[in-house]
């Protein structure tokens, strides 16, 4: 199966500098986002969409969402394989990880270009 014998990366170090990569860009987005609602002026749909209409936006939130799913898979899978000790379980459970991150890039990237 994909990846469900290895890490996400080539090794722990990897997989930890990807995780800590992902969370300073995961904190540069909330800092944006947080910047930007406490400057509405009203909060409503129009306000939403001025918000996300600009390109460059629509890619600093599905670069964002990629780094959420990079940080979820490799946290769990370091949990999978310190607690999930039956590979067919574990491997049953990376799977539906890696479907669901996966999906939810997919998923971002639909509301903005679909």
């Amino acid at each position: 199966m994909i990846g469900m014998d290895s890490s996400f990366g080539r090794s722990g170090m990897h997989d930890f500098r990807m995780q800590r990569i992902s969370a300073v860009f995961m904190l540069i987005y909330l800092a944006f986002m947080s910047y930007q609602i406490c400057n509405f002026t009203t909060f409503d749909f129009q306000s939403w969409s001025a918000l996300f209409a600009p390109l460059w936006v629509q890619i600093f939130t599905l670069l964002a969402v990629v780094s959420i799913s990079v940080h979820a898979w490799a946290g769990l899978w370091i949990v999978s394989t310190d607690y999930l000790k039956p590979p067919a379980l574990r491997n049953g459970f990376q799977l539906i990880v890696l479907l669901l991150c996966l999906g939810f890039i997919v998923y971002t990237a639909m509301i903005f270009w679909g």
